[in-house]
């Protein structure tokens, strides 16, 4: 069996070799979007605003004035000398899309595990075990990278990543630094756990298994510690840093150790700490008691907060619900991710409890990334079951796309900045045309958007006032290169990922 040397696997925190991958495979066109914040006033007139606000409500043929990252100015005929005019006449303007919980660094992966292939029931084994171990920093960058724009591409500005390549100081930063040259906003989640001690060559299942499922490791800390000084120094940058929380429910945990690494994580200052808690025993809690809720576990303990934040929940009850609702806790369920599950996405049961609720795509790798669909697969998914039908009877359209706009934003923390059109907010915006046939001239903005919408529908995208999409092109972006360049990494990769074998 081949064997990294612990010392070379961890590496030096700041090294050179860092420096070195990222400048390596940072794209021609990349500039820095996160720093870029439009300063130029827009004038976007005509449109139809679908403000996802409580007080604006829908607002047909209206203009609205960008200025300096922000909604300067909402109404009819604004009036601004010099302004760059875009006329949105006929067309849609509606919030930036919020993703809640996605694994970025899967982007370059699409296609390869897809949730219909039988294959899909290792993915663990497959993508987290093997081809996550076998990327290089430089491939944890480009994909961060590419994720990020692709995000935008589809109209979402600002997601969680779920950062679960953190398995040396090289990826950590180059997964942080990918992600925020996107320009993508929302919170960079460093997962503090799963320090791989095996490479290329035979290793047993149970020892790989055990480094996935291990508590947090102190380096970890240090490091992550190191990268939010280092990368998100800045508080008004639209990418925040965050921590992500092992997986608890997976492996041989103590509840004591659950509470411990909450409190060590809380002393980072993340802006969100985000867990994966399916809330179901036998294979979820394979060495939890079987009594162990982590929900209940947390609250007795008075460490659920509003900077906690969870990814699934499908088997909480409703009882779990209301302690995270009570707590200021968040939520995202990811609707198409957990049809194969024996719980249905339980965004709508915590939505009725009260939780700030959003939805997610999460394994890119496996799902369409058209952010529409998971839209309407949140609708859909409530119908799974009699409960679930019923709180569709008190729901109406908006409240369908809130779990995508205001409700994703306030499941991130950030619904005073974005995720609704008011003056004031970070110019995060979505311009839709309806001209193409399918796409209802009737019906209200919401109805017309949530039951018809599809990527190729938008036009123009605005993350923090930086135009990035127009004319249904991001701007400064070569697809066909960046495919190209996805295609050499997997070349590397997945042969390297195959020689990964694990022994019984």
């Amino acid at each position: 069996m081949t064997q990294i040397d612990r010392k070379t696997f961890l590496g030096i925190a700041g090294s050179s070799l860092v420096g070195a991958a990222l400048t390596s495979v940072s794209p021609a066109s990349a500039r820095s979007p996160a720093a870029a914040r439009g300063t130029e006033q827009t004038l976007i007139r005509g449109a139809d605003l679908l403000t996802m606000d409580s007080q604006n409500g829908e607002l047909l043929a209206t203009d609205i004035l960008l200025e300096n990252g922000k909604i300067r100015a909402i109404g009819k005929n604004l009036s601004v000398g010099g302004a760059r005019a875009i006329d949105a006449s006929g067309m849609i303007l509606m919030p930036g899309m919020i993703d809640g919980h996605r694994h970025t660094w899967e982007s370059i992966l699409s296609g390869v595990l897809v949730k219909t292939s039988p294959k899909y029931r290792k993915y663990f084994e497959y993508v987290i075990m093997k081809v996550a171990v076998a990327y290089r920093p430089e491939d944890v960058y480009f994909a961060n990278y590419l994720g990020g724009l692709a995000a935008i591409d589809t109209g979402v500005t600002s997601i969680i990543d779920h950062a679960h390549i953190t398995h040396t100081p090289e990826k950590s930063e180059a997964a942080a630094r990918g992600l925020k040259e996107s320009g993508i906003g929302g919170v960079f989640c460093y997962q503090l756990s799963f320090t791989p001690t095996y490479s290329t060559g035979k290793t047993p299942f149970a020892t790989a298994n055990a480094a996935l499922m291990a508590e947090p490791d102190e380096w970890h800390y240090r490091d992550a510690a190191r990268v939010r000084d280092k990368v998100f120094s800045a508080s008004d940058d639209p990418l925040q840093f965050g921590v992500g929380l092992s997986h608890v429910e997976y492996g041989p945990r103590t509840p004591e150790s659950v509470l411990a690494e909450l409190r060590r994580a809380r002393e980072l200052s993340p802006k969100l700490m985000t867990q994966h808690i399916q809330g179901q025993n036998g294979d979820w809690a394979m060495k939890l008691p079987a009594s162990y809720r982590v929900i209940k576990a947390l609250n007795e303990a008075r460490l659920l907060g509003p900077d906690y934040h969870l990814s699934h929940g499908n088997g909480l009850s409703d009882e779990e619900l209301k302690m995270l609702a009570d707590a200021g806790g968040k939520m995202t369920s990811t609707t198409y991710g957990e049809f194969p599950y024996e719980f249905p996405s339980a965004h709508g049961r915590a939505w009725k409890q009260g939780v700030s609720v959003g939805i997610g795509i999460d394994v890119a790798v496996a799902v369409t990334t058209d952010f529409f669909e998971h839209v309407r697969a949140a609708w859909m998914s409530l119908y799974r079951t009699p409960e679930g039908r019923a709180i569709v009877g008190t729901m109406d359209t908006p409240d369908i796309l809130s779990f995508a706009t205001i409700g994703g934003a306030k499941s991130l923390g950030i619904d005073h900045l974005t995720g609704s059109i008011v003056e004031g907010k970070r110019a995060d915006l979505v311009l839709l045309r309806t001209d193409r046939i399918g796409f209802p001239q009737r019906g209200t903005l919401a109805e017309r958007v949530v039951n018809f919408a599809s990527l190729q529908d938008i036009d123009s995208v605005w993350v923090d006032g930086a135009l990035r999409k127009q004319g249904g092109r991001m701007l400064g972006v070569d697809w066909a290169a960046m495919k190209m360049k996805s295609d050499r990494i997997l070349d590397y990769v997945l042969p390297q990922a195959d020689q990964i074998e694990f022994t019984r």
